[in-house]
């Protein structure tokens, strides 16, 4: 009898303890945070000479239902940052203002994205300047699509409603 409760207890224990060690994150989860999962997708962070942006990569408009959204395709591997940038069109040096007065929510597969842990990131854009992104990246382990939205405001009011499909394919 005591050996069976004893059984029971440890039983009990590995499932307690698988569920909550090392699983990687799934949708409902919550918030979207550095180093979580979505099936074979590691959201992560990276450098500025790490990391593909949008408007380095080939994208086209396809209908979603009632909506235009823009299918990336790239290669497995690639790390890409997945935000929508803000620059200082004037080239005037207010990017700090601009970048403090828009509002940005981003979202992964329907999940929210907690920006604050993300961080920002200044890069160089070859035609507008000095940019900054949220440092959301994406890496794909294997071959598959993700959907990443983007809803806000620019500083200005200009609304931001951006949605991209990214498809990983092999290399």
């Amino acid at each position: 009898m005591r050996f069976a409760v004893y059984l029971t207890i440890i039983a009990m224990l590995a499932i307690a303890l698988g569920t909550c060690g090392g699983v990687a994150s799934q949708p409902g989860d919550g918030p979207i945070n550095p180093g979580d999962k979505i099936g074979g997708f590691l959201v992560t962070t990276a450098g500025d000479g790490d990391v593909t942006y949008n408007w380095e990569l080939d994208s086209a408009i396809v209908q979603q239902g009632s909506e235009e959204v823009y299918a990336v395709h790239i290669p497995v591997g690639t790390k890409i940052n997945v935000s929508v940038g803000i620059f200082d069109p004037s080239f005037s040096g207010k990017l700090d203002s601009l970048w403090s007065g828009h509002t940005y929510e981003m979202f992964i597969n329907d999940r929210p994205v907690n920006l604050e842990a993300f961080g920002a990131i200044d890069v160089s854009h070859p035609a507008v300047g000095k940019m900054r992104y949220w440092n959301v990246v994406l890496v794909a382990s294997e071959p598959g699509e993700i959907t990443v939205a983007a809803k806000g405001a620019e500083a200005s009011g200009t609304p931001i409603n951006d949605t991209k499909i990214y498809t990983f394919s092999g290399p």
